[in-house]
């Protein structure tokens, strides 16, 4: 029986963890509010939720999390449906500052992360109301530098730097082969001199 050995991982460090702003259940409010009412329908509703969704945003805001690790931001969300996000930090191309007409009313600002995909940059996950957003952005992008261009990835940097870093590569890779075939040839070599040796032997 066959049984594989599990891959062993290292243990991700905690470097920073985002703490988001107390106004930040208003904002959910006013933004559900503001939708039930673009709704014509739904207008009836907005009493019942200005009522009975602040207990819900609270709880959604006490669900949020977001922690930096020195290979990855993990973030949080949700509370009737759970999301868990890990985003590799070599795959975000940046963190923008946004502030809509609610958030600036409410003096907060999101953070929309942006990663590299399928040759296209897209939107892979939003925080809302992070305390010194912009500190913590700082602190993300400078991570994920050290991630792609530090020792944690020099050998992905080569690659990405362009026909010089896979030029790099392809004579790494083209002066170890060249190593393996030199010791190919000598232990044929080798081979043929102890087959010459032996024929000469029996002959004597």
């Amino acid at each position: 029986m066959n049984m594989s050995t599990p891959t062993l991982r290292t243990p991700e460090t905690v470097l920073a963890s985002a703490e988001f702003d107390e106004r930040l259940p208003t904002y959910f409010l006013l933004q559900t509010l503001f939708a039930l009412t673009i709704m014509f329908f739904t207008i009836p509703l907005v009493p019942i939720w200005f009522i009975l969704g602040r207990p819900l945003h609270q709880k959604q805001y006490e669900a949020l999390s977001a922690v930096l690790t020195n290979r990855a931001l993990k973030v949080k969300s949700g509370v009737l449906v759970r999301v868990q996000k890990s985003i590799p930090l070599d795959k975000i191309t940046d963190l923008v500052l946004t502030e809509g007409p609610i958030l600036r009313r409410l003096g907060l600002c999101g953070l929309t992360i942006e990663t590299a995909g399928a040759g296209s940059t897209t939107g892979q996950a939003a925080l809302v109301g992070v305390k010194d957003a912009e500190a913590f952005r700082d602190r993300v992008l400078a991570q994920r530098d050290a991630i792609v261009f530090g020792e944690e990835g020099e050998g992905r940097a080569a690659m990405d730097d362009g026909p010089s870093g896979r030029s790099k590569a392809g004579a790494a890779s083209g002066a170890a082969a060249s190593v393996a075939d030199a010791a190919v040839l000598t232990d044929i070599r080798d081979s043929l001199q102890r087959i010459e040796r032996m024929m000469a032997e029996r002959r004597g």
